[in-house]
């Protein structure tokens, strides 16, 4: 009974801090409209706007991580570990966050506010995109392999093992992919909702 209540626990937070980084990507959903028609003034107000809630969406993103190594370790060091190449797009287009809004305003700023612009577009589409490919694995499985019998092995005590594409192949899933679409649609509708609510201007 009480390891039944521990996995009930878990999966609730796991559930919870997954629905709030969904929720919280609509800062990338709104990375996404940057180069739709506005002005550069109106531009500069949604940078503005977005600009004071992108740290938690990254925060969210690493609790999220944490959380699973704490419940699931084993699903942790699987697809952490193994789908590599996955999770370090997601991480990468995450730095290319960072480093933008950091640096869009910067004095000296030698690529132009429209380099960093893009760079928020890339972090708006492959975020969302990528993430929905990662949750997607957990409902239509992914390329590797469990052999619990491995950990009495002392030269090699790895229980499971990924395709040699390491993640890639995760992207090509047609599944995969229609889920992570998904995601980055109900991200632009979130930051319209949120952009409406922010952003206080009549034209906008």
């Amino acid at each position: 009974m009480e390891l039944e209540y521990l996995q009930n626990y878990w999966w609730m937070l796991i559930a919870v801090l997954g629905s709030l980084l969904v929720f919280l990507l609509f800062v990338q959903g709104g990375q996404t409209m940057l180069f739709q028609r506005f002005t550069e003034s109106q531009r500069t107000m949604i940078i503005s706007s977005l600009g004071k809630k992108w740290e938690l969406t990254f925060t969210t993103l690493v609790v999220f991580g944490g959380a699973f190594f704490a419940s699931f370790p084993l699903f942790y060091s699987t697809s952490f570990g193994g789908a590599y190449w996955l999770w370090m797009l997601i991480l990468f287009s995450f730095v290319l966050q960072a480093v933008s809004y950091e640096f869009r305003r910067k004095p000296g700023n030698i690529f132009g506010t429209r380099t960093y612009d893009a760079f928020l577009l890339i972090n708006g589409c492959a975020g969302c995109i990528l993430l929905g490919v990662a949750v997607g694995m957990m409902f239509f499985g992914a390329e590797f392999t469990v052999n619990m019998g491995n950990i009495l092995d002392h030269g090699s005590p790895v229980i499971s093992r990924w395709a040699p594409t390491h993640g890639l192949e995760a992207i090509l899933c047609w599944k995969n992919l229609l889920l992570g679409v998904t995601v980055l649609m109900l991200a632009r509708t979130l930051a319209s909702l949120y952009m409406l609510n922010d952003i206080a201007d009549e034209d906008f």
